[in-house]
């Protein structure tokens, strides 16, 4: 099991860092509303709030949004949204994660999915890995089911060649005559936190629950991305122009360091006096988002550096520069230092804006 967990690993982290260093960058696609349905030659990302994808893919596909539509054909196929349907897909592997997944009617060979609710109406050829909150199967798997859930069901068509996992406590409700193979449960300790005892937790679902953090945060920020460059085109040229090099990155981290550290202490000492609380609240709350979205600034002038002679779309650049970003911070001790420049950094950049802005004016 250890050996399988640490080859998806290493799989989901080259296939994400192998289009990164590619020379045709056109099959990265961002929009508000996209729709996929040519012939793609290479692995192909796709973002937005509503993305339809139908595309044959020569390669792999990662999808990113609030409602996908899937029903491509690839190699591998990585989603992640609030409500994912893939249907009439075909495809080695399927990592899927969101709110509500279903998945019906497709050629999959091993399906790897976390969601709050999880329908699987397709034939699988070999296993199935899940974790949800309910997970309902009607179909034929042809291998193994481990689930880490709170309520099963089985429908009738349900078939389970192999063997199928889950929690003793979890609620099962199966259809009658139904097939399984072999069927195995395992119990969730808990303990007193004043014990110190191993606890045994299924590791499946550890590795899905890391990556369905990482591709929720992934999203929620791409989102965000899309509306402040659809809204503050000004700001975002300004970045554009901002010098690129050592000097300035290495003065504007420092700024951003003095920033995160002087904030905070500055609001604590306005609170002192009665009048300054209000001021003191509204400049903690506006601390809070500076240092929530500090990585937009960041992947935007990093971005800029790195392919802004390559891709012309600014949606595209921040596409591609957050997702390297989120993939370098899954990587121990190296995600921690590069998301500890990027916040620091990003925060240095807002300061540099608004003085830039207040000096325009005047």
């Amino acid at each position: 099991m250890k050996k399988k967990i640490c080859l998806l690993l290493i799989v989901v982290l080259s296939l994400v860092s192998i289009p990164v260093f590619a020379k045709d960058y056109e099959n990265f696609r961002a929009d508000n509303s996209l729709i996929l349905n040519e012939t793609i030659g290479s692995t192909t990302f796709a973002a937005g709030n509503n993305v339809k994808l139908s595309s044959e893919i020569d390669g792999a596909a990662f999808v990113a949004g609030n409602m996908l539509s899937i029903s491509s054909k690839q190699d591998y196929l990585f989603a992640a949204g609030n409500d994912v349907t893939i249907v009439n897909v075909s495809s080695k592997d399927v990592f899927a994660a969101g709110s509500i997944v279903t998945v019906d009617s497709s050629e999959i060979r091993d399906l790897y999915v976390a969601a709050s609710s999880i329908t699987i109406d397709s034939d699988i050829s070999r296993n199935v890995y899940a974790a949800s909150e309910t997970i309902v199967i009607n179909s034929k798997i042809e291998g193994d089911v481990n689930l880490a859930c709170e309520n099963i069901k089985l429908g009738e068509n349900a078939v389970i060649t192999g063997k199928l996992v889950y929690p003793e406590e979890a609620n099962m409700d199966a259809a009658d005559n139904i097939s399984i193979g072999e069927t195995k449960t395992y119990k969730t300790e808990k303990y007193d936190t004043d014990v110190n005892l191993d606890i045994k937790v299924n590791p499946v679902a550890i590795i899905i629950g890391r990556l369905i953090g990482t591709l929720y945060k992934f999203v929620a920020m791409l989102l965000i991305s899309i509306i402040l460059l659809a809204l503050n085109k000004k700001v975002f040229e300004n970045i554009e122009k901002a010098e690129k090099s050592f000097g300035k990155v290495a003065l504007t981290s420092l700024i951003g360091f003095a920033v995160l550290c002087l904030l905070p202490i500055a609001a604590i000492i306005t609170m002192i006096t009665v009048i300054g609380i209000p001021l003191a609240i509204i400049s903690l709350i506006v601390y809070g988002l500076l240092v929530y979205l500090s990585i937009i600034p960041t992947a935007y002038y990093f971005g800029n550096m790195m392919f802004g002679k390559a891709i012309k779309s600014k949606y595209l650049v921040m596409t591609l520069t957050l997702l390297i970003l989120y993939v370098v911070k899954m990587i121990p001790i190296v995600g921690g230092i590069v998301g500890f420049i990027s916040l620091i950094f990003g925060l240095g950049m807002y300061f540099m804006l608004v003085i830039e802005n207040a000096k325009t004016k005047k």
